[in-house]
């Protein structure tokens, strides 16, 4: 995904994955690429950072986990920005085991599994930028 155009321009950058697809961290390095008129990071960067990475993490649970197809996409995405976002912004996004039972259990009942999570947008003193509610959404084939 490191080189996926919008991401790649946007200077989004993969840093870290478990080998159980529970866990990614994601920098945003800033760059000319990403500036606004006022010197800080633009806002469609912030979203657009956090939109795939929790539906791939169940999508990847299921795949290897379960063996099991499901389909997966962001449901819905909330912004909110406290601050200007300037210097690089880090993401950290993070499921447990009982999260993709969860979601296991909803799939064999219903048929599908809605869940919401949050993910800080912070910048390099640890400082709140911006926060992102999410809402995934897992569902049979």
């Amino acid at each position: 995904m490191n080189f996926y155009p919008p991401y790649f321009f946007g200077r989004v950058r993969i840093q870290y994955v478990s080998k159980d697809f529970q866990e990614i961290r994601v920098r945003i390095r800033a760059s000319i690429f990403n500036k606004n008129l006022s010197g800080t990071m633009f806002g469609g960067t912030l979203f657009s950072a956090a939109d795939p990475f929790y539906p791939l993490m169940y999508w990847q649970n299921f795949a290897h986990q379960y063996n099991e197809r499901v389909s997966v996409w962001l449901k819905s995405a909330e912004i909110q920005y406290k601050r200007p976002a300037q210097g690089n912004i880090y993401l950290h996004f993070k499921i447990n085991h009982e999260d993709v039972l969860e979601a296991k259990k909803a799939l064999d009942e219903v048929g599908k599994f809605n869940k919401a999570h949050e993910v800080l947008l912070l910048n390099e003193k640890q400082e709140l930028c911006a926060k992102v509610n999410l809402v995934s959404y897992v569902g049979r084939i």
